[in-house]
């Protein structure tokens, strides 16, 4: 409310002085945790639209059961639900009322649960907004109160006349943060005065450190980036440029890099099994190391993170698919989560590895399983080989080759990541389509 009013009582005076000033819009989100959950909504719409803003309310739902407890679970839903309304209405500023002792209570928290300087480094008064899409429209975060004490923003609230609404779940000590609030805060305070601003400072600092080893990790990532790992999101490291790297450095830049990939911060001790596993793995060893919804691999040399895939056993059945192609652009085939796409070969050009459309249209495309010994070629005239041949000669490694094996009657047409069977490649100029797979893990 306090926010609110100020906002209200600076675009006022904007407007009045002639500046073209947007609407601002107030954003509530319903968590449903509380009984007084509807009147509150109501509260925020009355107090937004009596100072001309507009108004929007999301309702979320928050899982009790969370690993990350009742109070991360309703964080991440309220982030999502915000960067979601910014996107939705073109927001490029989103205000938040966080203040000082919001602030010490974060950095004194985060460190009585052993957070690294990320997590002391607490809130920045600038950033971007978490859980926005890479793709989607950049939005900031500012946090315009963070360096105003509960206290001050009290006394302006009563100054000024505001009703605001208490929520009474901020009295439950059985909450940490609350606890720290109520019984712990005051008996500082009572020693240290200054301890708002001495927590800032340190918070202020932890922020700086953190920011100068990420440009260090940023050194290591590109002085141990693959050669050949040049596409954007196929980052991968080479092992043997990481060995110069000491343990505490080599756990920087694995802490960055799962940071980079948006994926939680690993543990302390998961991060040193980690350190230990890459750093003492035999030259051609293979390592798999889940993450979250990830996995860290160490293949041929390359470490690299992909999707957790799913693995076929030997009693797994997984039915034939057929396909009467009729110019289909997509075969979405999800029993292999990918999907096989078709594109036409522009007129007039030859494409090396494509196939004709009267092969195409010749009879029943039918993806099948690997049953084992099937034999593929790269091109017309070449010797066949195995599938297992091909894919070890090739690199793909061994939990990117549960794929379907295209036939038609009894002629392979199409094995994904190695491409058309060269015995149906086309061999004339025009009508010509090529086959991709594209995974959707």
């Amino acid at each position: 409310m306090v926010l609110l009013d100020a906002l209200a009582h600076w675009w006022q005076k904007r407007r009045a002085a002639g500046d073209a000033v947007a609407q601002p819009l107030a954003i509530h989100v319903h968590h449903g945790l509380s009984e007084h959950a509807d009147e509150w909504l109501v509260v925020c719409e009355r107090e937004a639209r009596l100072r001309g803003f507009a108004f929007e309310a999301q309702r979320v739902s928050v899982p009790r059961g969370a690993r990350q407890g009742i109070e991360g679970a309703a964080r991440a839903a309220r982030y999502e639900a915000l960067a979601a309304s910014c996107q939705r209405h073109g927001v490029g500023w989103l205000l938040t009322a966080h203040h000082a002792n919001d602030q010490a209570e974060t950095v004194l928290l985060q460190m009585l649960r052993g957070a690294g300087l990320p997590g002391v480094a607490a809130m920045a008064t600038e950033g971007d907004l978490p859980l926005v899409a890479r793709e989607s429209t950049r939005v900031r975060l500012l946090r315009p109160l963070l360096d105003v004490s509960r206290e001050t923003m009290r006394a302006y609230a009563r100054a000024r006349s505001l009703a605001w609404v208490e929520d009474p779940s901020n009295e439950d000590r059985h909450y940490l943060r609350n606890a720290l609030r109520h019984d712990v805060m005051p008996a500082i305070a009572s020693h240290v005065p200054a301890y708002r601003e001495t927590l800032a400072r340190f918070a202020r600092h932890a922020a700086q450190a953190q920011t100068l080893l990420d440009q260090l990790a940023q050194l290591d990532f590109e002085m141990a980036r693959a050669d050949h790992a040049s596409e954007e999101g196929d980052d991968r490291l080479r092992r043997s440029r990481l060995q110069g790297l000491d343990a505490p450095r080599l756990a920087n830049l694995l802490r960055y890099w799962a940071a980079k990939r948006g994926l939680p911060m690993p543990p302390e001790a998961r991060l040193d099994e980690w350190v230990r596993q890459i750093r003492d793995a035999q030259a051609q060893a293979s390592l798999e190391l889940p993450h979250g919804d990830a996995v860290l691999r160490l293949y041929r040399g390359d470490l690299q993170w992909t999707p957790v895939y799913d693995v076929s056993h030997a009693d797994d059945v997984m039915p034939d698919v057929i396909l009467h192609w009729a110019g289909e652009r997509e075969w979405r085939l999800p029993q292999w989560k990918g999907s096989i796409v078709f594109t036409p070969v522009p007129e007039g050009e030859s494409m090396p590895g494509s196939i004709g459309e009267r092969v195409l249209r010749a009879g029943p495309l039918v993806a099948k399983a690997r049953m084992g010994g099937e034999r593929w070629r790269a091109r017309a005239g070449g010797h066949s080989r195995s599938l297992k041949h091909w894919f070890q000669s090739r690199g793909v490694a061994a939990w990117l080759r549960h794929v379907p094996v295209v036939w038609q009657g009894g002629t392979i047409v199409f094995v994904p990541r190695l491409g058309v069977d060269g015995g149906v490649q086309a061999q004339e100029v025009g009508a010509g389509w090529t086959m991709a797979w594209r995974d959707e893990v």
